[in-house]
């Protein structure tokens, strides 16, 4: 872990579709150093004390502006790029494409771009991770810091349509396996396909029951060995995301008496429900269009509790991991006023 300390600097007024594009082509799906690099090297710039945590290879940053103060949450990385019709970056009609525009480097642009008119009026914090998509473990070394443990509020940039996030779905990676029989591929009768019985399991798999319900994504399945060997064991994977209206326990019964199989829970995060009455996030619904659940899980589940946590973020939660992901260029700017006044108003 290594700190840096910089005297603030004058620059030129950040244009926050700029910082945008930088950071869209900038590929962090693989490798989460060069984006944290690029990303410490402006907030350096504009007189953050910068700590570096997380994995070697998927780094997070701790950008202190000040002491206390709230704090803005983003992730760098990116699903894969998978493919694309557009350039990355290239702007149409008011949409800027790439990959993470909207999950979420404009979020992440927005708040940096906010850091430039905040930090010589408030004490805050930006909390930048790269590995967000796959493990939280930048998320988890943060939250055991005293900045994020005793934070008046986390803002977590997350793709909302700008709307607060008051609450999001939790996740269950959930494993079922189906033992058969082996045998030559020509006399099938002699063994037991373990994949046709797998099959079986699966008629009743739907993708979703509502969207404001128990959503299931049948994400993986690997079965047999060789193509002319009938197949001794099947494995499925399920990606389950449930309200915070249902627990854990009730979920992987459903998913049990839905499928037939005995599950394994490979991963899983709790749900969140935040309080709207709150007075921090009464303040926000001020500056924001409305409010929502989202769909989807964010790294606010490891920072709370202890710290208050909120959920606003520029694009909308469908376009998330789509081909030809984009963002209105607006919504951007938009992000930007918001994140700015709020952390204005929450400070005062």
């Amino acid at each position: 872990m290594e700190k840096t300390y910089i005297l603030s600097v004058t620059v030129d007024p950040m244009n926050v579709i700029n910082v945008l594009k930088e950071l869209v082509a900038i590929e962090s799906h693989t490798d989460g150093r060069p984006i944290i690099s690029h990303v410490t090297g402006i907030l350096v710039d504009l007189g953050a004390h910068v700590t570096r945590y997380g994995p070697e290879q998927k780094p997070a940053i701790l950008a202190e502006f000040g002491t206390g103060g709230p704090v803005f949450s983003g992730h760098l990385d990116t699903v894969v790029m998978g493919e694309w019709d557009y350039e990355q970056g290239q702007i149409i009609n008011g949409n800027l494409y790439g990959r993470g525009s909207t999950d979420m480097k404009s979020g992440c642009a927005a708040m940096i771009a906010a850091a430039e008119t905040l930090k010589d009026d408030v004490p805050f914090c930006i909390a930048f991770t790269t590995d967000e998509e796959i493990g939280m473990k930048g998320a988890e070394d943060l939250a055991r810091t005293e900045t994020l443990r005793k934070a008046p509020i986390v803002l977590v940039g997350e793709p909302t349509g700008l709307k607060v996030g008051t609450g999001e779905k939790g996740v269950l990676w959930l494993e079922g396996v189906v033992k058969g029989k082996p045998s030559h591929g020509s006399m099938p009768w002699m063994g037991d396909n373990a994949i046709l019985k797998m099959a079986q399991h699966l008629t009743s798999v739907t993708p979703y029951t509502e969207k404001e319900g128990m959503t299931i994504n049948l994400g993986l399945i690997e079965g047999g060995s060789q193509i002319n060997v009938t197949a001794d064991t099947c494995t499925v994977q399920f990606d389950v995301r449930y309200p915070p209206t249902m627990r854990k326990e009730d979920v992987v019964q459903a998913m049990e008496t839905l499928t037939g199989l005995p599950l394994t829970v490979k991963y899983d995060l709790p749900p969140i429900s935040i309080d709207s009455n709150r007075k921090d996030i009464q303040l926000l619904l001020e500056l924001a269009p409305g409010a929502c659940t989202c769909y989807f899980a964010t790294e606010a589940v490891k920072f709370s509790p202890p710290a208050p946590v909120v959920i606003l973020g520029p694009g909308e939660q469908e376009m998330a991991h789509q081909k030809n992901e984009f963002v209105n260029i607006d919504q951007v700017k938009e992000a930007e006023k918001i994140y700015t006044e709020y952390f204005k108003r929450i400070s005062s």
